[in-house]
């Protein structure tokens, strides 16, 4: 895909995704606190370093393990990426395991 049709294949994700934005903080705030191990990790976000608690169920998901690899900066969990990516990311580790053959790809997506 050319780079212009990346750049406007993101623009308008992150269009829609800013519709979902209220609702995807909701998510984010109380991400999986139902987990069974209930165990969550503070992960810091884009430039501005939000805070984000994180179960381990995420923390050790492959595609979320490798960004963190990417971004990892010191002893803390640090994700570079736009806040809204990362919120949509969240999601849809929590609601559509991606699939192994398109773990690169996201990989990409996501990396800052």
């Amino acid at each position: 895909m050319a780079k212009g049709g990346k750049l406007t294949k993101l623009k308008s994700v992150l269009k829609k995704l800013n519709s979902f934005n209220k609702q995807s903080r909701s998510i984010a705030a109380t991400v999986d606190s139902s987990s069974s191990t209930g165990d969550l990790h503070p992960v810091y976000v884009g430039k501005s370093r939000r805070r984000y608690l994180v179960s381990s169920d995420v923390i050790d998901h492959p595609l979320f393990r490798e960004l963190a690899e990417r971004s990892s900066e010191s002893d803390s969990i640090s994700i570079a990426c736009e806040v809204v990516l990362f919120e949509h990311l969240l999601w849809m580790l929590e609601n559509a395991d991606p699939q192994p053959e398109s773990l690169d790809e996201l990989v990409q997506f996501y990396a800052c």
